[in-house]
């Protein structure tokens, strides 16, 4: 099956998805309001497809993103295009189908905090990583609050307060992509993680994702409960459960049905 356009058509990212997959290319350096806005409308246009297994996010350009747009703020949107982004985030987690961003470039502010916020994230050796607000008077408002959850704090620190680039394997070592591979691999090795979860079913994956989401933040008592109510009350009323479990007892690949 060939890749087929969205039928929607935003101005600043092309989206096009094919078997389960769906592409979102960034194709301006850095994000504006319309931009946020529009990555906003294509994840809730996803929200409810049971049928797409993964979401990802590739650069047009040599640079993965900028970061947020200089204009944005000297024409006094920041209000709109930080409140913007936080929604982008927040339908992030509540979206089941797993996000995956690979990357090349530089990989700067909001552009660095969409990496650091997929649930999967592949590099280029020669990607660099930074968090450099502080050095024009601002703060990364989203990394503020989501990179001591996922690193150590004095490495978000180190980031957020400093404003170094690092490397794209620091980014590795520190727990904040996947893996970082040759540049001449990337592609290559995207396609391999990507094969992987695309040979599984997509309303088992969103429901591993629920899962994951549904215990950050609570007691242990608290997220068991969520977890056991996902999987008794979704998971093992799914088709593809049953198929799953009876493809193992015949010792056959599963057939896969999306429900």
């Amino acid at each position: 099956m060939e890749w087929t356009e969205s039928a929607q058509t935003p101005k600043h990212i092309v989206c096009k998805e094919k078997d389960g997959m769906f592409q979102i290319t960034l194709s301006r350096p850095f994000l504006n309001l319309e931009m946020v806005e529009e990555l906003n409308t294509v994840v809730a246009s996803l929200m409810y497809r049971t049928d797409v297994k993964l979401i990802t996010f590739l650069p047009l350009g040599e640079n993965f993103c900028g970061g947020f747009s200089p204009d944005d703020f000297a024409q006094g949107r920041s209000f709109q295009l930080i409140e913007a982004f936080g929604r982008l985030f927040e339908q992030f987690q509540a979206i089941g189908i797993p996000i995956l961003s690979v990357v090349k470039g530089k990989v700067l502010g909001a552009g660095f905090e969409l990496v650091v916020f997929s649930d999967l994230a592949i590099a280029a050796e020669s990607a660099r990583f930074g968090f450099t607000e502080v050095r024009m008077g601002l703060i990364p408002a989203i990394a503020c609050n989501i990179l001591q959850k996922i690193t150590a704090y004095k490495r978000a620190t180190e980031l957020i307060l400093l404003g170094d680039f690092i490397t794209a394997k620091e980014a590795e070592t520190y727990g904040l992509i996947n893996k970082c591979v040759p540049d001449d691999k990337l592609q290559e090795q995207a396609g391999v993680m990507a094969g992987k979860i695309m040979q599984f079913s997509a309303p088992i994956l969103q429901s591993a994702k629920k899962a994951m989401v549904a215990s950050q933040g609570k007691t242990l008592s608290e997220s068991l409960a969520a977890i056991e109510e996902i999987y008794l009350q979704q998971v093992l009323s799914l088709d593809d459960s049953k198929e799953g479990i009876q493809a193992f007892k015949e010792n056959r690949r599963p057939i896969w049905k999306n429900k």
